[in-house]
């Protein structure tokens, strides 16, 4: 096995403790960063000198698990969100929801049961994202869906039975998606048939294990992800203190050290800079020594390139 590159972070830029902080969104014209806390039903804030005093928290309407901008709009103020019925308009001065597509109309009992965490927009301006139980649902079950919201508002079913959806991203060339299915410590490519939007040929892309060099535990799951110019994925670990760095051929080639436990999701910014946000941990979670930045944002230099960040839509 090739020698895994270790970056160590030992303060968070953001010491916030959120409960579920996800959903990283760096707004490079605004100059900020902007995240959620799924548990608190928060949108945040920061500008990304790292200025505390910039930080700002709206509480929301519903639960967010992503958000996205929209194509052609230029009112900083409002754009797209996946929450908890569905689709929705987000106003970030009120926190206000205008769902434009909600997807379990027909069923009460799963509008209640379920609610949205994690996707991204793909190259077509179509928004992908998956829901799972919500938190008050007692037992795990896998009756997940991964969406696809095109421009024109029709929905479109893509990944059925799945419990924690999770990390979407697509290579370079626009001819791979990667999706992360939590429960089973895997990231699944397909072949993505971009013009229509489709995807097949499923395959385990890269697992979670004792022989990958990443050192995560039997507890740790892979969490969201952000592929980089080259095209490696980037996943983050859940209870497992750390961001992989994972070639396209599936091998670990770096390992984002941080003093958090829970690790959610990154995010790449300009200048090689990624941001990372991270989950709350309870004493009785069990957090190993060292740990103890839970629930804040971390600012990682890299000295890699994100891929572009698409928008959603016009519609």
């Amino acid at each position: 096995m090739a020698t895994i590159e270790t970056i160590s972070v030992t303060e968070p830029f953001l010491d916030v403790a959120c409960a579920l902080g996800e959903g990283p969104f760096v707004e490079e014209e605004q100059g900020t960063l902007r995240f959620v806390d799924i548990v608190r039903k928060e949108l945040h804030t920061v500008a990304l000198s790292g200025d505390s005093s910039t930080h700002r928290i709206v509480g929301l309407d519903d639960s967010v698990g992503v958000t996205a901008d929209i194509e052609g709009r230029n009112n900083n103020n409002e754009f797209l969100v996946a929450a908890k019925r569905g689709f929705a308009l987000l106003d970030r001065n009120t926190g206000k929801l205008s769902y434009i597509k909600k997807v379990y109309e027909d069923d009460a009992e799963m509008a209640e049961r379920m609610r949205f965490n994690d996707g991204a927009v793909d190259s077509r301006g179509r928004f992908w994202a998956g829901t799972m139980n919500d938190f008050h649902v007692e037992e795990l079950k896998a009756e997940g869906t991964v969406f696809r919201l095109d421009p024109d508002l029709s929905l479109h079913r893509m990944i059925e039975n799945v419990s924690i959806p999770n990390g979407i991203g697509w290579s370079p060339d626009d001819k791979t998606m990667y999706f992360t299915d939590s429960p089973s410590r895997g990231i699944y490519a397909y072949d993505y048939a971009a013009d229509a939007g489709t995807i097949s040929n499923r395959r385990v892309f890269f697992q979670l294990g004792e022989d990958d060099g990443s050192g995560a535990t039997a507890a740790a799951v892979l969490d969201g992800c952000a592929v980089d110019a080259d095209g490696n994925v980037w996943a983050a670990v859940h209870e497992g203190s750390s961001v992989l760095k994972i070639s396209p051929q599936g091998e670990v080639l770096a390992k984002v050290q941080l003093p958090a436990w829970k690790i959610t999701c990154p995010v790449f910014a300009q200048g090689g800079v990624m941001f990372v946000t991270t989950a709350g941990a309870a004493k009785e979670d069990g957090p190993p020594e060292g740990s103890k930045a839970h629930g804040a944002v971390f600012k990682v230099h890299t000295g890699t390139r994100g891929m572009p960040v698409n928008k959603f839509g016009p519609f």
